[in-house]
């Protein structure tokens, strides 16, 4: 890549405001502990969320607390011992009623007294683990938010753990945008980019959503959520879900305004939540969609949610549907909720079916749906069929389905199940084993065959053992076989230690036999320690020797730092002397540049020497930009010239293809005729042809080379044929595909 390109950007300088998302942290030694946050420095927040931390320990100055009874009420004790007894069982243990001991603990959280919350916070942050601490702050300071937003914040600042703190922040201002939406909005529009505004505006949005759906996607717009992937289709989906429900017409113009993926979410959300008061009006407008993958998914949802109200009515529809894809995925959304209804009469019409896969699918649905109303007579019915594709389908649906609720019941099922057919159901099995006996799902796993379905159920279960006791499960891992699944197994665990006691992962990464399992756990390990403290990790890593190892954590310490200081990075970089450490540490700072701002970082690669570091750099700010904003990260990557162009533009469709089909055809179709274009046409149709296949057919024709063009053909049709098999049938009609071909899918597709 020349180092004369420079996109012409605006570059937007926000000064980091206070310390309130991010704790600087000091250690010395080579293995040095995280520190704690200082003190926040609020001067960037808003006045009804400024306050000192010591506020976070101080209840609210209207309520005053409980420790004793009132009548009806438990006391902050007994409902600690609750929290504790919640925290030692799993889904297994508590049997098929434990979602309603759940909620029930829930709304006894609920009625908490405000005073209390400070108090019971800490509790539950001293005594429970951190997965299961997260359930219990959510539901606790969205309520102390409401009371206090001052204070609340002040707790939120006072967490250690960079993620849980931004994640707490987050929620506090989405509480208190249920009362002030633009006091907060605003306070949101000066933060810095990075992760931490992501998590407010996320927030931010979903409780503006219940009173004014316009102003939620309005700033969401503003602040990039439309173009953006980083945010995914939650927002979408959760904006016009309440949109629909006040005003489906209002939501559905909106909506159609949208492009790609976030127009079908949000299509997606108008639908459940019309189905839910005017089912039939909303079946006339989801009829109406044009696209083929919008009009069906709205149709299922719609469907689905019918069936709840009136499986008959809902049923009768999805009958006189033509066939095709449409028709068979409501019927087995229908299934299941009528086998929560009626299981027999629902069995009774899966049984009229022919023979096929259809009659499987439904199967399989209803099972689901019969599980969670009578799971005893489900798995009977599941065991008492005969041998044979159909019982092995349904007993895969039994076993993912009971495997949380009882798993050793679920192991005996999946006894019966033939090899192949165990893939699905085995990390199920394992992970809801190694809540309930972890030594239990370490003795299952190694009954299991090598290969995909073992690698699963390590993977699945590896995070948990972890959590659970780092030692015992690192010294399983010395007992696996070497290989892939042993060197997965051992990072995730280095990764979920490292969340907890850096230095006991640390110490334990370092006994590791010289190989990728060592330098999988040293990189999972530099990651989660340059989360929390970049200088840190930095420092340990200049002890390292020269390597993979030192460049890893390198890496990882400057991503984090650019994302939190960009100027400390940029200044560290250059007292750095050339080599592979300083190019490791580059790479880093510019992802973390560009995690924040990527037109920032795509000007900063460009001024950066011509060389091979510089290209895996600009590739890196590439990947992110078009997260962010698809229109001008391919400009820029269309000024690159030789194998960097075609590298960076594949990078751009890969990503903008799949959140935004027609745009990035439109952009495809308009570059000029060479090699580059051709590689990128390819990796469209490689993306979407499964969900928009009408999109992804004039590029599969126009690709020259003939065995890549045929392939590409042959992938368009395959889903073609089944969402709309008239339309396909006569674009293959046009294709250069021989006869033979054609026929052979046509009929591979029917059967």
């Amino acid at each position: 890549m020349k180092n004369g390109f420079i996109l012409s950007l605006l570059l937007v300088v926000c000064a980091a405001g206070g310390g309130y998302w991010f704790g600087k942290t000091h250690a010395t030694g080579k293995t040095a502990a995280i520190s704690t946050p200082v003190d926040a420095d609020d001067t960037n927040l808003p006045a009804f969320m400024r306050s000192s931390s010591a506020q976070a320990s101080k209840p609210s100055p209207q309520t005053t607390s409980s420790a004793t009874a009132t009548k009806g009420k438990l006391t902050l004790a007994e409902i600690e011992a609750m929290i504790l007894d919640y925290s030692k069982k799993t889904p297994a243990s508590y049997g098929y009623g434990w979602q309603k001991e759940q909620q029930d603990l829930f709304r006894i959280l609920g009625d908490v007294d405000v005073a209390d919350l400070p108090e019971l916070l800490r509790f539950i942050d001293k005594n429970l683990k951190q997965q299961q601490r997260w359930q219990f702050r959510w539901t606790l300071l969205s309520r102390w938010a409401d009371a206090d937003p001052s204070a609340a914040m002040a707790y939120a600042n006072s967490l250690m753990n960079r993620q849980e703190r931004q994640q707490a922040v987050g929620i506090v201002a989405g509480a208190w945008a249920a009362k002030d939406p633009k006091a907060v909005a605003e306070w949101a529009r000066q933060l810095p980019k990075g992760d931490l505004r992501n998590q407010v505006l996320q927030n931010i949005i979903n409780a503006m959503a219940s009173k004014d759906p316009q102003a939620a996607l309005d700033l969401a717009k503003e602040m990039g959520m439309d173009k953006s992937q980083r945010f995914g289709m939650g927002y979408s989906y959760q904006i016009f879900s309440q949109w629909a429900a006040k005003d489906p017409n209002a939501a559905i113009a909106a909506a159609a305004q949208l492009t790609g993926q976030q127009r079908s979410q949000a299509f997606q959300a108008i639908a459940a939540a019309w189905a839910q008061t005017d089912p039939q009006s909303a079946m006339t407008w989801a009829s109406s969609l044009t696209n083929a993958n919008d009009k069906r998914n709205a149709l299922n949802n719609i469907l689905s949610q019918w069936a709840q109200t009136d499986v008959n009515a809902a049923m009768a529809y999805a009958k006189q549907m033509p066939d095709g894809m449409a028709k068979n995925q409501a019927l087995s959304s229908i299934a299941q909720q009528w086998a929560q209804q009626d299981p027999q009469a629902a069995m009774q019409f899966v049984q009229s079916m022919p023979a096929g896969k259809n009659k499987d699918n439904l199967l399989s649905s209803m099972i689901n749906g019969w599980i969670s109303t009578d799971p005893d007579a489900a798995v009977k019915f599941a065991q008492d069929m005969p041998a044979g594709t159909e019982r092995t389908k349904v007993l895969t649906s039994v076993v993912q389905n009971i495997a949380w609720q009882n798993p050793q019941q679920a192991v005996q099922l999946a006894a019966l199940l033939p090899a192949s057919a165990l893939q699905n159901a085995a990390y199920q099995i394992a992970q809801s084993l190694a809540q309930s006996d972890p030594q239990a799902a370490m003795d299952w796993i190694k009954t299991l065959p090598e290969g995909q379905t073992k690698q699963n159920a390590l993977m699945n279960v590896s995070w948990q053992l972890a959590e659970n006791d780092p030692k015992a499960a690192a010294d399983f891992a010395a007992t696996l076989p070497a290989g892939q699944s042993r060197d997965n197994f051992i990072n995730s665990i280095a990764n979920q230690w490292a969340q907890s006691d850096v230095n006991a992962a640390l110490q334990w990464a370092q006994t590791l036999p010289d190989g990728q399992a060592k330098n999988n756990a040293m990189t999972a390990i530099s990651t989660q320690w340059a989360q929390n403290d970049p200088q840190a990790a930095l420092q340990y890593a200049q002890n390292l020797p020269a390597g993979s190892q030192q460049n890893s954590f390198y890496q990882s310490a400057a991503n984090q730092w650019a994302q939190n200081d960009l100027a400390g990075a940029q200044a560290a970089l250059q007292n750095m002397p050339d080599g592979d450490s300083k190019n490791a540490f580059m790479q880093g700072l510019v992802s973390g540049m560009a995690a924040n701002d990527p037109a920032a970082a795509a000007t900063y690669v460009a001024s950066l020497p011509a060389s091979a570091a510089q290209s895996q750099a600009a590739m890196s700010v590439i990947s992110q930009w078009t997260q962010d904003d698809p229109a001008a990260a391919s400009q820029w990557a269309d000024s690159f010239t030789g194998d960097s162009r075609q590298q960076a533009l594949n990078s751009v469709v890969q990503s903008w293809a799949r959140n935004d089909p027609q745009a990035s055809a439109t952009w495809l179709a308009a570059l000029p005729d060479d090699a580059a274009k051709q590689s990128a046409m390819q990796s469209y149709v490689n993306n979407i042809s499964y969900q928009y296949p009408d999109l992804a057919a004039q590029f599969a024709t126009a690709l020259t080379d003939d065995n890549q063009r045929n392939n590409a053909i042959k992938n368009v049709a395959r889903q073609w044929l089944r969402t709309d098999p008239t339309d396909a049938e006569k674009w293959l009609e046009n294709t250069t595909l021989p006869v033979d071909q054609i026929q052979k899918l046509e009929s591979s597709v029917k059967k």
